[in-house]
């Protein structure tokens, strides 16, 4: 039986911040070169590398820099969201690079169904993917981004604009506020019987902020957004503190302005590995 939940931010989770830092990179080098999302082809599996061409292919919290509570009551969505939501709309006119965290939670009854999925999130639910299996993952983030930034989905990856016919390329384009925004997707993860050091989260990270980089070098006038979100989703939470820890690593340069958002998931293992393995259960 589906459980579709509301999300509502009542008093046991009032006191959730929704965590917001600015990057205090170093002027280090760039660090090694990226290895794209990885998702096993089935469970334990050796990872594969998404289309290098793509923008899409564990809770700690951020150097303190001040927090502030979530502004918005998110909307329906699949799953439990708790942590940062209605902050990223309030980013779009900065400068600065930022990052946000939120969890979202998943239990056994819940189904991940076409028919479970906003408009938007069942067009892209239908919509083949550009390279990679990473279409579980674009569709929970434009469901994330909807329910709790209002976003609206324009364009599907293959939709977008460039000027030039390769390079990289980014995953949705939505509006939020009124304003054109990019989204990118990527997974920090890895199979449990495998390892994943720092210094390959930092690769990572690297290569799909330089990929937002070209890909807004690249976008045609009448699809250009305002600014990116690296939408990362972690499997657990070791994951997500190594993207928190490995981030503030990264060339000022590399991170430019854009919006990094963090979603550790629990219970999600869909998102990352294939077959889909039934929600309320991780990836082996």
């Amino acid at each position: 039986m589906l459980v579709f939940r509301r999300l509502v931010v009542a008093a046991s989770i009032a006191l959730v911040s929704a965590c917001s830092i600015a990057a205090q990179p170093t002027n280090g080098p760039a660090g090694p070169e990226a290895a794209g999302d990885v998702e096993p082809s089935a469970p334990g599996a050796p990872a594969e590398a998404d289309d290098d061409r793509k923008e899409s292919d564990d809770d700690r919290s951020p150097p303190d820099s001040g927090t502030k509570p979530s502004e918005d009551t998110p909307g329906d969505i699949l799953g439990t969201l708790e942590g940062s939501c209605g902050i990223v709309k309030t980013q779009l006119t900065t400068s600065t690079p930022t990052l946000e965290q939120n969890k979202l939670t998943f239990v056994g009854g819940e189904t991940y169904e076409r028919a479970n999925l906003s408009p938007g999130g069942q067009r892209l639910f239908d919509t083949p993917n550009a390279g990679g299996s990473s279409t579980e993952s674009e569709v929970m983030s434009f469901e994330i981004l909807r329910a709790c930034e209002g976003a609206k989905l324009l364009k599907t990856e293959t939709e977008v604009g460039y000027s030039t016919a390769s390079g990289a390329i980014t995953d949705i384009l939505v509006e939020i506020g009124g304003r054109k925004v990019g989204v990118s997707v990527t997974r920090a993860y890895r199979p449990q019987n495998q390892a994943f050091p720092d210094a390959d989260v930092k690769a990572l990270i690297q290569k799909k902020l330089e990929g937002i980089k070209t890909s807004t070098e690249r976008v045609v006038p009448a699809d250009k957004w305002v600014k990116q979100i690296l939408h990362v989703f972690a499997a657990n939470k070791a994951q997500a503190d190594a993207v928190v820890r490995v981030l503030p690593t990264i060339d000022a340069a590399i991170r430019a302005n854009t919006i990094v958002l963090l979603t550790q998931t629990a219970g999600g293992g869909f998102v990352y590995c294939n077959p889909d393995p039934p929600l309320g259960s991780e990836c082996p």
